[in-house]
Protein backbone atom coordinates (compact mmCIF):
# COMPACT_ATOMS: atom_id res chain seq x y z
CA UNK A 1 0.00 0.00 0.00
CA UNK A 2 0.72 3.88 -0.03
CA UNK A 3 1.77 5.40 3.08
CA UNK A 4 0.66 8.81 3.59
CA UNK A 5 2.98 10.81 5.98
CA UNK A 6 0.33 13.50 7.87
CA UNK A 7 0.61 16.56 9.79
CA UNK A 8 -0.24 17.21 13.12
CA UNK A 9 -2.63 19.24 11.61
CA UNK A 10 -6.67 19.20 12.43
CA UNK A 11 -7.36 18.09 9.11
CA UNK A 12 -4.26 15.26 8.89
CA UNK A 13 -5.61 14.67 12.67
CA UNK A 14 -9.13 14.09 11.30
CA UNK A 15 -7.89 12.14 8.57
CA UNK A 16 -5.87 9.74 10.94
CA UNK A 17 -8.92 8.94 13.60
CA UNK A 18 -10.71 8.55 10.09
CA UNK A 19 -7.83 5.61 9.30
CA UNK A 20 -8.13 4.27 12.78
CA UNK A 21 -12.08 3.88 13.04
CA UNK A 22 -12.00 2.21 9.70
CA UNK A 23 -9.45 -0.23 10.36
CA UNK A 24 -6.14 0.79 8.99
CA UNK A 25 -3.20 1.14 11.14
CA UNK A 26 -1.28 4.41 11.90
CA UNK A 27 1.79 5.15 13.37
CA UNK A 28 2.48 8.43 16.28
CA UNK A 29 4.88 9.39 18.18
CA UNK A 30 4.61 9.70 21.95
CA UNK A 31 7.30 10.61 24.44
CA UNK A 32 8.93 7.22 24.37
CA UNK A 33 8.83 5.69 20.52
CA UNK A 34 6.87 5.81 18.58
CA UNK A 35 3.67 3.72 18.35
CA UNK A 36 1.75 1.60 15.72
CA UNK A 37 -1.50 2.27 16.17
CA UNK A 38 -5.13 0.30 15.82
CA UNK A 39 -8.58 0.06 16.90
CA UNK A 40 -8.24 -2.37 20.26
CA UNK A 41 -11.94 -3.02 19.85
CA UNK A 42 -11.39 -3.95 16.20
CA UNK A 43 -9.90 -7.56 16.03
CA UNK A 44 -8.91 -7.34 12.91
CA UNK A 45 -6.60 -4.13 12.55
CA UNK A 46 -5.17 -5.55 16.18
CA UNK A 47 -4.44 -8.31 13.71
CA UNK A 48 -2.99 -6.66 11.06
CA UNK A 49 -0.74 -4.86 13.49
CA UNK A 50 0.92 -8.33 14.46
CA UNK A 51 1.65 -8.97 10.39
CA UNK A 52 2.53 -5.43 9.52
CA UNK A 53 5.15 -5.83 12.50
CA UNK A 54 6.40 -9.57 11.99
CA UNK A 55 5.22 -9.87 15.77
CA UNK A 56 4.57 -13.20 17.53
CA UNK A 57 1.11 -13.34 18.78
CA UNK A 58 1.44 -14.19 21.67
CA UNK A 59 3.27 -11.04 23.14
CA UNK A 60 0.75 -8.75 23.93
CA UNK A 61 -0.36 -5.43 23.39
CA UNK A 62 -0.40 -1.82 25.16
CA UNK A 63 -3.98 -0.21 25.02
CA UNK A 64 -3.50 3.78 24.95
CA UNK A 65 -5.53 6.06 26.12
CA UNK A 66 -6.42 9.88 26.51
CA UNK A 67 -8.58 10.25 29.07
CA UNK A 68 -8.50 8.19 32.35
CA UNK A 69 -12.16 8.07 32.62
CA UNK A 70 -11.70 5.32 30.18
CA UNK A 71 -9.60 2.78 31.83
CA UNK A 72 -12.95 2.01 33.68
CA UNK A 73 -14.36 1.14 30.18
CA UNK A 74 -11.10 -0.89 29.90
CA UNK A 75 -10.25 -2.91 33.50
CA UNK A 76 -12.74 -4.59 35.11
CA UNK A 77 -11.17 -3.84 38.69
CA UNK A 78 -8.86 -0.74 39.86
CA UNK A 79 -6.90 -1.44 42.62
CA UNK A 80 -6.07 1.40 45.52
CA UNK A 81 -2.92 1.42 44.35
CA UNK A 82 -4.11 1.36 41.33
CA UNK A 83 -5.97 4.41 41.49
CA UNK A 84 -2.62 5.95 43.33
CA UNK A 85 -0.39 5.87 40.43
CA UNK A 86 -3.54 6.85 37.94
CA UNK A 87 -4.47 9.77 39.82
CA UNK A 88 -0.47 10.69 40.79
CA UNK A 89 1.39 9.52 38.22
CA UNK A 90 -0.28 9.48 34.85
CA UNK A 91 -0.45 10.51 32.00
CA UNK A 92 3.41 9.20 31.93
CA UNK A 93 5.39 6.92 30.46
CA UNK A 94 4.07 4.09 32.48
CA UNK A 95 1.77 1.52 31.52
CA UNK A 96 -0.48 -0.36 34.09
CA UNK A 97 -1.35 -4.09 34.35
CA UNK A 98 -4.91 -4.74 35.24
CA UNK A 99 -7.81 -6.84 34.93
CA UNK A 100 -9.98 -6.79 31.76
CA UNK A 101 -12.85 -6.08 31.09
CA UNK A 102 -14.82 -8.36 28.29
CA UNK A 103 -14.64 -5.48 25.49
CA UNK A 104 -10.92 -6.22 25.10
CA UNK A 105 -10.12 -9.35 23.32
CA UNK A 106 -7.29 -11.93 23.80
CA UNK A 107 -6.63 -11.34 20.89
CA UNK A 108 -4.46 -8.27 22.69
CA UNK A 109 -4.00 -9.93 25.83
CA UNK A 110 -2.23 -12.63 24.31
CA UNK A 111 -5.12 -14.71 26.40
CA UNK A 112 -4.79 -13.10 29.24
CA UNK A 113 -7.17 -12.18 31.59
CA UNK A 114 -5.00 -8.80 32.35
CA UNK A 115 -4.67 -6.12 29.95
CA UNK A 116 -1.51 -2.86 29.93
CA UNK A 117 -3.30 0.80 29.89
CA UNK A 118 -0.95 3.60 28.95
CA UNK A 119 -2.11 7.16 28.97
CA UNK A 120 1.00 9.25 26.92
CA UNK A 121 2.17 12.54 28.80
CA UNK A 122 2.91 13.45 24.91
CA UNK A 123 0.12 16.31 23.78
CA UNK A 124 0.88 15.08 19.74
CA UNK A 125 0.11 11.22 20.96
CA UNK A 126 -3.16 12.23 23.21
CA UNK A 127 -4.57 14.46 20.66
CA UNK A 128 -4.16 11.73 18.14
CA UNK A 129 -6.29 9.37 20.36
CA UNK A 130 -8.91 12.06 21.07
CA UNK A 131 -9.05 12.20 16.88
CA UNK A 132 -9.16 8.67 17.09
CA UNK A 133 -11.66 8.44 20.18
CA UNK A 134 -11.32 4.98 20.43
CA UNK A 135 -9.12 3.01 22.70
CA UNK A 136 -6.00 2.53 20.45
CA UNK A 137 -3.42 -0.50 20.88
CA UNK A 138 -0.14 0.60 20.10
CA UNK A 139 3.33 -1.63 20.00
CA UNK A 140 6.17 0.15 18.90
CA UNK A 141 6.29 1.39 14.80
CA UNK A 142 9.04 -0.93 13.63
CA UNK A 143 9.41 -4.64 12.54
CA UNK A 144 9.87 -7.01 15.59
CA UNK A 145 13.10 -7.19 17.03
CA UNK A 146 14.38 -4.43 15.50
CA UNK A 147 15.70 -0.82 17.50
CA UNK A 148 12.45 1.25 18.19
CA UNK A 149 12.24 4.52 16.05
CA UNK A 150 11.98 7.93 17.72
CA UNK A 151 11.24 9.80 14.52
CA UNK A 152 9.15 9.62 12.04
CA UNK A 153 11.87 9.10 9.61
CA UNK A 154 12.83 5.72 11.37
CA UNK A 155 8.98 4.66 11.12
CA UNK A 156 9.00 4.81 7.65
CA UNK A 157 12.81 3.05 7.10
CA UNK A 158 10.69 -0.26 8.49
CA UNK A 159 6.90 0.72 7.79
CA UNK A 160 6.58 2.52 4.67
CA UNK A 161 4.37 0.67 2.38
CA UNK A 162 3.64 -1.91 5.28
CA UNK A 163 0.60 0.51 6.87
CA UNK A 164 -1.88 3.15 6.11
CA UNK A 165 -0.23 6.31 7.66
CA UNK A 166 2.62 7.93 9.54
CA UNK A 167 1.63 11.00 11.73
CA UNK A 168 5.01 13.08 11.52
CA UNK A 169 5.69 14.63 15.20
CA UNK A 170 8.43 15.80 17.15
CA UNK A 171 11.48 13.46 18.05
CA UNK A 172 10.53 11.29 21.06
CA UNK A 173 12.08 12.96 24.12
CA UNK A 174 12.68 10.15 26.57
CA UNK A 175 13.63 7.62 23.92
CA UNK A 176 12.82 4.03 25.10
CA UNK A 177 9.30 2.35 26.09
CA UNK A 178 7.39 2.75 29.12
CA UNK A 179 7.97 1.24 32.71
CA UNK A 180 5.15 -1.64 32.72
CA UNK A 181 3.98 -1.83 36.18
CA UNK A 182 1.89 -5.35 37.06
CA UNK A 183 -0.92 -3.77 39.81
CA UNK A 184 -3.52 -7.17 38.93
CA UNK A 185 -1.92 -8.40 42.11
CA UNK A 186 -1.69 -7.48 45.73
CA UNK A 187 2.40 -7.20 45.06
CA UNK A 188 3.17 -4.43 42.86
CA UNK A 189 6.09 -5.82 39.87
CA UNK A 190 7.60 -3.68 37.37
CA UNK A 191 7.08 -6.15 34.40
CA UNK A 192 10.18 -3.94 31.97
CA UNK A 193 11.69 -1.18 33.42
CA UNK A 194 11.59 2.60 32.01
CA UNK A 195 11.75 6.03 32.70
CA UNK A 196 9.36 5.62 36.10
CA UNK A 197 11.88 3.66 38.63
CA UNK A 198 10.60 1.16 40.80
CA UNK A 199 12.39 3.02 43.55
CA UNK A 200 9.97 6.15 42.51
CA UNK A 201 7.05 3.77 42.79
CA UNK A 202 7.73 1.97 46.21
CA UNK A 203 8.08 5.53 47.75
CA UNK A 204 4.57 6.80 46.10
CA UNK A 205 2.75 3.52 47.30
CA UNK A 206 4.57 2.92 50.33
CA UNK A 207 5.29 -0.60 49.96
CA UNK A 208 8.26 -3.14 47.76
CA UNK A 209 7.84 -2.44 44.34
CA UNK A 210 9.79 -5.58 42.85
CA UNK A 211 11.08 -6.14 39.17
CA UNK A 212 11.00 -9.01 37.13
CA UNK A 213 14.60 -10.36 36.29
CA UNK A 214 13.61 -13.27 34.32
CA UNK A 215 11.23 -11.88 31.93
CA UNK A 216 11.20 -15.46 30.44
CA UNK A 217 9.22 -16.82 33.29
CA UNK A 218 6.30 -14.38 32.64
CA UNK A 219 4.03 -13.15 29.32
CA UNK A 220 1.94 -10.56 30.57
CA UNK A 221 3.66 -7.69 30.05
CA UNK A 222 4.41 -6.46 26.34
CA UNK A 223 8.03 -6.23 24.65
CA UNK A 224 9.61 -8.43 27.40
CA UNK A 225 9.58 -12.08 26.22
CA UNK A 226 11.46 -11.96 23.01
CA UNK A 227 14.85 -10.72 21.33
CA UNK A 228 14.80 -7.02 21.14
CA UNK A 229 16.10 -3.82 19.76
CA UNK A 230 18.66 -5.85 17.51
CA UNK A 231 20.61 -4.01 15.18
CA UNK A 232 21.53 -5.46 11.67
CA UNK A 233 25.30 -6.30 13.13
CA UNK A 234 26.86 -8.27 15.77
CA UNK A 235 26.95 -6.14 19.68
CA UNK A 236 28.68 -6.80 22.98
CA UNK A 237 28.09 -4.79 26.17
CA UNK A 238 30.33 -3.93 28.62
CA UNK A 239 29.32 -3.39 31.95
CA UNK A 240 32.68 -1.81 34.05
CA UNK A 241 33.87 0.90 31.97
CA UNK A 242 36.96 -1.21 31.79
CA UNK A 243 39.36 0.71 29.33
CA UNK A 244 41.73 -1.88 29.00
CA UNK A 245 39.13 -4.49 28.17
CA UNK A 246 37.25 -2.21 25.98
CA UNK A 247 40.20 -1.53 23.60
CA UNK A 248 42.14 -4.55 23.46
CA UNK A 249 38.23 -6.43 22.57
CA UNK A 250 38.47 -3.72 19.89
CA UNK A 251 41.87 -4.39 18.33
CA UNK A 252 40.73 -7.67 18.53
CA UNK A 253 37.87 -6.98 16.13
CA UNK A 254 40.19 -5.19 14.06
CA UNK A 255 42.47 -7.90 13.45
CA UNK A 256 39.86 -10.25 12.89
CA UNK A 257 38.67 -7.94 9.69
CA UNK A 258 35.82 -6.18 11.60
CA UNK A 259 35.37 -1.99 11.34
CA UNK A 260 34.06 -2.21 15.01
CA UNK A 261 33.46 0.79 17.09
CA UNK A 262 33.47 1.75 20.77
CA UNK A 263 30.06 2.69 22.24
CA UNK A 264 30.92 5.02 25.38
CA UNK A 265 30.83 7.55 27.84
CA UNK A 266 33.89 9.08 27.21
CA UNK A 267 35.12 8.69 23.48
CA UNK A 268 38.28 11.06 23.53
CA UNK A 269 40.61 8.31 25.58
CA UNK A 270 40.28 6.21 22.89
CA UNK A 271 42.55 7.77 20.72
CA UNK A 272 41.98 7.22 16.89
CA UNK A 273 40.04 4.46 17.24
CA UNK A 274 35.85 4.49 15.99
CA UNK A 275 34.14 5.85 18.95
CA UNK A 276 30.18 7.32 19.28
CA UNK A 277 29.07 8.89 22.45
CA UNK A 278 26.93 6.83 24.67
CA UNK A 279 25.80 9.93 26.88
CA UNK A 280 26.52 12.02 29.90
CA UNK A 281 23.67 10.81 32.22
CA UNK A 282 21.29 7.53 32.00
CA UNK A 283 18.53 10.50 30.66
CA UNK A 284 20.80 11.05 27.79
CA UNK A 285 21.18 7.61 27.33
CA UNK A 286 17.90 6.77 27.20
CA UNK A 287 16.81 9.57 24.56
CA UNK A 288 19.43 8.36 22.00
CA UNK A 289 19.61 4.96 22.37
CA UNK A 290 17.85 3.42 19.51
CA UNK A 291 18.50 6.26 17.04
CA UNK A 292 22.21 5.51 18.05
CA UNK A 293 21.60 2.35 17.09
CA UNK A 294 20.44 2.28 14.03
CA UNK A 295 22.81 4.99 12.89
CA UNK A 296 25.65 2.82 14.08
CA UNK A 297 24.16 -0.37 12.28
CA UNK A 298 24.61 1.66 8.91
CA UNK A 299 28.61 2.87 9.45
CA UNK A 300 30.10 -0.40 11.04
CA UNK A 301 29.81 -3.89 11.41
CA UNK A 302 30.69 -4.39 15.03
CA UNK A 303 28.98 -2.52 18.20
CA UNK A 304 31.26 -2.24 21.31
CA UNK A 305 28.67 -1.00 23.99
CA UNK A 306 29.79 -0.09 27.51
CA UNK A 307 27.24 0.94 30.19
CA UNK A 308 28.43 1.26 33.99
CA UNK A 309 25.58 1.23 36.29
CA UNK A 310 27.15 2.19 39.61
CA UNK A 311 25.71 4.14 42.73
CA UNK A 312 26.54 7.51 43.00
CA UNK A 313 27.70 7.35 39.46
CA UNK A 314 26.52 9.44 36.01
CA UNK A 315 24.39 6.77 34.79
CA UNK A 316 22.76 6.01 38.89
CA UNK A 317 19.14 8.11 37.56
CA UNK A 318 15.37 7.00 36.88
CA UNK A 319 16.48 5.59 34.07
CA UNK A 320 19.32 3.63 34.38
CA UNK A 321 17.89 0.06 34.84
CA UNK A 322 15.58 0.77 31.82
CA UNK A 323 18.93 1.48 29.55
CA UNK A 324 20.23 -1.55 30.54
CA UNK A 325 17.04 -3.86 29.93
CA UNK A 326 17.13 -2.36 26.54
CA UNK A 327 20.72 -2.80 25.90
CA UNK A 328 21.20 -6.29 26.78
CA UNK A 329 18.20 -6.95 25.08
CA UNK A 330 19.90 -5.49 21.77
CA UNK A 331 22.90 -7.32 22.13
CA UNK A 332 21.48 -10.84 23.24
CA UNK A 333 22.49 -10.37 26.45
CA UNK A 334 26.43 -10.88 25.32
CA UNK A 335 28.31 -9.57 27.61
CA UNK A 336 31.70 -9.16 27.84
Amino acid sequence: MKTKYLQFTETDLRKAGDLIRNGELVAFPTETVYGLGANALDIEAVKRTYAAKGRPVDNPLIVHIHDKSQIYDIASEVSPDAQKVIERVMPAPITVVLPKRDVISGVITAGLPTVAIRMPLSEEARRFLRAASVPVTAPSANLSGRPSPTTWQRVGEDMDGRIAAILCGQPCEVGIESTVLDLSREQPVVLRPGAVSAQFLGELLGKEVNVLTDPTSKVNSPGVRYKHYAPSVPMVLELDDDFDKLRDFYDEKVKEGYNPVLWVRNPLRYGDRNVAAMGVDDKAVAANLFETLRKLEKKYDFIIASFCWRKNSPYDGPAAQGVLDRLLRACGRNVI
